[in-house]
């Protein structure tokens, strides 16, 4: 919206300067953020207590209480897009900017903070399955100690609070016209405006067009495209593991295969001296299913326990909910990144695709309302 409104001050004369006013595609984006938020705000409530809930109850499930736990993180994020966007609406209602020079300051800081932590906390799921499939030969319980789950969730936390931070030197409130006052960047400041920037001096190397580049370029990479390289690696290692179980011959089993279905059925288990106490486990889950097989028919039985191990982990709800929390964040990201990536490659194109930028933007804040559906409102986990 800002850089229609200081293409307008540029042609504006000082004699009578007009304020623009609202287009069709405002009040369009006004009920589409309404609507988001009239839905999404109470779905990810629910969500966020039901998953408290559930981590309670998976107290001796590594597996299940780590990935519930990112779940956990990615609604809080949710909830911090959503409150991004209550922003959003607001300053579109109002069509300037009301809140103060701080306000907008931590405005943007905020606005890359909660997308930032969003893409951290989806890239830290993917790590996370990744971790399980390597180790899955090795049995856990949860412990008192930290988990590498926790060490990831924070590690994202902190991660999108610094990169955030700059964001709060960056921008700043302008008076584009008498009592009207806006929040923008300081390089289109300084493209438009004669005046002093905070904490800059007017010859900065910060204020330039290559540092504006570098710092969007940056952006991109830490925001998208970063994270989703990181998704990208995880699943073709995870998809080659799981092609390589396909390719045993069905008697091949032997105890680290075994050791894998305890790990896929059950969760990791914690390992208690030696390895022989890892196959007395194997050894009883497996005489348990015998015994609630008998009495079925032996060729069904037989069919049953040639079942590759790779078909049970695709089967799984955690590797199927994984999946599709990954491939709708990169559905619903991907357009306004790539269009961001455009912009270096072909300038031309960028201006013709950047009309459509607002609707782009405002894919990533549908997703809020996605998710819930995606980890929360199906059963089990």
């Amino acid at each position: 919206m800002f850089g229609r409104l200081m293409e307008a001050s540029d042609n504006s004369t000082l004699i009578n300067p007009v304020a623009p006013t609202y287009l069709i595609s405002d009040y369009i984006e006004i009920a589409y953020l309404g609507l988001v938020l009239l839905f999404g705000v109470p779905a990810n409530v629910i969500i966020l207590k039901k998953l408290i809930a559930e981590w309670k109850t998976a107290n001796r499930d590594m597996v299940k209480s780590g990935f519930v736990l990112l779940k956990i993180n990615l609604n809080i994020t949710d909830l911090l897009i959503l409150t991004y966007s209550l922003g959003k609406l607001i300053w579109l209602i109002t069509y300037r900017w009301v809140g103060g020079d701080y306000a907008c300051r931590f405005y943007q800081m905020f606005s890359m903070f909660s997308l930032y932590s969003s893409s951290n906390i989806v890239m830290c799921i993917a790590l996370d399955r990744l971790r399980n499939v390597i180790y899955a030969n090795q049995i856990h319980t949860k412990s008192s100690k930290v988990s590498l789950v926790h060490i990831l969730a924070w590690t994202s936390w902190i991660a999108a609070l610094l990169c955030s931070i700059p964001q709060y030197f960056f921008f700043q409130t302008i008076e584009v016209y008498p009592d009207f006052v806006q929040c923008t960047d300081v390089w289109q400041i300084r493209r438009h405006f004669d005046m002093e920037i905070r904490y800059f001096a007017k010859d900065s190397f910060f204020l330039t067009e290559t540092f504006e580049n570098l710092y969007n370029i940056l952006h991109l990479l830490i925001v998208f495209w970063g994270p989703f390289s990181v998704l990208v690696i995880a699943y073709f290692y995870i998809t080659s593991r799981l092609v390589k179980y396909s390719k045993r011959k069905p008697g091949a089993q032997n105890i680290t295969d075994l050791i894998v279905h305890v790990n896929v059925e059950d969760g990791l288990l914690k390992k208690e001296g030696s390895i022989l106490k890892v196959v007395k486990c194997c050894t009883e889950k497996k005489k348990k299913s015998q015994r609630r097989n008998e009495g079925k028919d032996s060729a069904t039985s037989t069919a049953s326990a040639r079942t590759p191990m790779w078909r049970k982990q695709m089967r799984s709800r955690v590797f199927r909910t994984t999946m599709l929390v990954i491939f709708t964040h990169f559905l619903f990201w991907f357009p306004y990144n790539a269009l961001g990536g455009v912009k270096y490659i072909s300038q031309g194109l960028f201006e013709v695709l950047s009309a459509n930028a607002n609707i782009f933007k405002d894919l990533q804040i549908l997703i809020t309302l996605i998710n819930p559906f995606l980890y929360g409102f199906s059963s089990g986990n």
